[in-house]
């Protein structure tokens, strides 16, 4: 077993018995788990419900009068985030894409519980789609959320869980919730969770017939695309690059082969242009590397051509493992140095699980900074979403900042703003929540997260709707943006 055994039976001792809404407290929730959630706990009262309110209520409204957050089709999509920098433009704020995630988020126990429910909430959308699917058949109806090894944050999945149990339950319908080491085929309930680790379930997913199956067994929704990530089965992986609704499993979410690649994602805003410049999106310079001699080129010429300053991200990386900076005037054996620098960062975080290429080479902004303890810090936005009755919503989010002081010489701490970005800690105290007074602290006003969220929405509506023109693009020697 791999999840750590200790901490997954106090998990699923925790799940067997009625759940008050005081064991749901983080500081209580940690106590019971063995984790020290204080911090958490601290975040998320600095969250300000009634403020995220009316941002999401002028978001909405300026979504409704194109129809920009629509979904085409309501099993695309069902919960992500989005991170912005910002950087003043003539016209007051702009905002530049960093990157989006799919539907393996993290961090949401520091939103409100109301701000939980709206994005658990787009979750259950996948849940109830498996339901109607499997309604007449007398099959149960198998869900299978993972979560990395050793988890620090899994009291989120007590949350979340315990909100889907809640749900179930008012519909009527019986529920059990299992470990790997507990799990039962023949348990005799409608709805069954498994919780498993990534590392277990590389050992035991397959794909065939059109199922994601675990032992051999279908599952119906697969939550937490990390899981479809590292699924390498050639069936599975042509399908979802070329007709993911081949796939009879649901997941949460298909699409991210895109979220999930930087170059691609900056290709959506690009083929979207026109339509987000409205939100007051910022353009910045950027291509796509598939090798070290590809990326080495491209760097030269950009740098070159260009006179800018770059940053080179390798794919489906996390907490700026790999993500270095290359200065404007920096000589051709020094670039050399920095790749070799940022693929032996990517790998010592994720071994050779993963393949960097393709990288994303993307100009570097002149970004924001603000006084944050008495320094001046570079920070980010992330923004959550859901899916809610065939429209992509706003959720909640925060800022988070770098752990250094900000002097100019893109020392890791400097500007990587990853909570969990340093040898796996997570730092929870360097996000601030969305209130008044924290918009302030920003220099953002209520105008500035409508146009965010507007283009968080609208980004995950148009990478939707034009997967396949995405997916398929090839043309990565014309194209910077």
């Amino acid at each position: 077993m791999y999840l750590g055994e200790n901490l997954l039976t106090k998990f699923l001792k925790l799940m067997s018995k009625d759940i008050t809404e005081s064991d749901l407290e983080l500081i209580s929730l940690g106590r019971s788990l063995g984790l020290d959630l204080i911090s958490f706990a601290e975040l998320r009262l600095s969250q300000e419900d009634y403020f995220v309110d009316l941002i999401r209520e002028r978001a909405l409204i300026k979504l409704a009068k194109q129809g920009d957050n629509v979904l085409v089709k309501n099993d695309t999509f069902y919960a992500g985030s989005i991170d912005f920098m910002v950087c003043d433009g003539p016209k007051g704020k702009e905002f530049f894409l960093l990157e989006t995630n799919g539907g393996s988020n993290r961090g949401l126990s520091i939103l409100t519980t109301k701000q939980q429910n709206i994005m658990y909430n787009g979750y259950f959308q996948a849940i109830n789609q498996a339901i109607e699917k499997s309604r007449g058949n007398n099959e149960k109806v198998l869900v299978l959320v993972g979560v990395p090894v050793n988890d620090a944050l899994i009291h989120e999945k007590v949350i979340m869980v315990e909100f889907f149990r809640k749900k179930i339950k008012s519909m009527g319908y019986s529920l059990k919730i299992f470990n790997s080491d507990s799990y039962a085929k023949e348990y005799k309930a409608e709805i069954v969770f498994l919780i498993a680790d990534y590392k277990e379930l590389d050992q035991t997913l397959t794909f065939s017939n059109g199922w994601i199956k675990y032992l051999g067994e279908k599952v119906n929704v697969l939550i937490g695309d990390g899981i479809a990530r590292r699924l390498h089965d050639e069936e599975f992986v042509n399908l979802i690059k070329k007709d993911f609704y081949k796939i009879n499993t649901i997941i949460v979410n298909p699409i991210f082969k895109i979220s999930d690649n930087k170059s691609l994602t900056y290709l959506a805003s690009f083929y979207n242009k026109n339509l987000l410049e409205k939100f007051n999106l910022h353009y910045l310079l950027f291509t796509k590397a598939n090798n070290k001699k590809e990326l080495n080129q491209k760097i030269n010429y950009l740098i070159k051509n260009y006179d800018k300053s770059f940053i080179i991200k390798p794919m489906g990386g996390s907490g700026g493992a790999g993500v270095i900076p290359i200065l404007r005037k920096e000589k051709r054996q020094k670039i050399k140095h920095i790749i070799k620098e940022s693929k032996k960062e990517f790998f010592a975080k994720f071994m050779k699980n993963r393949n960097p290429y393709p990288y994303t080479i993307q100009e570097m902004a002149n970004f924001n900074t603000i006084m944050w303890k008495g320094g001046k810090h570079t920070y980010d936005i992330r923004l959550y979403l859901a899916q809610s009755e065939g429209f992509i919503i706003p959720v909640g989010g925060l800022a988070r900042i770098a752990r250094g002081v900000y002097k100019g010489s893109f020392k890791k701490e400097e500007f990587v703003v990853n909570l969990s970005g340093f040898d796996g800690q997570i730092e929870v105290e360097r996000g601030i929540g969305f209130s008044q007074k924290n918009s302030r602290l920003l220099n953002l006003s209520i105008d500035d997260f409508v146009n965010m969220y507007c283009i968080g929405c609208t980004l995950f509506a148009k990478i939707c709707k034009n997967y396949q023109q995405l997916i398929n693009f090839s043309d990565w020697d014309n194209i910077i943006g």
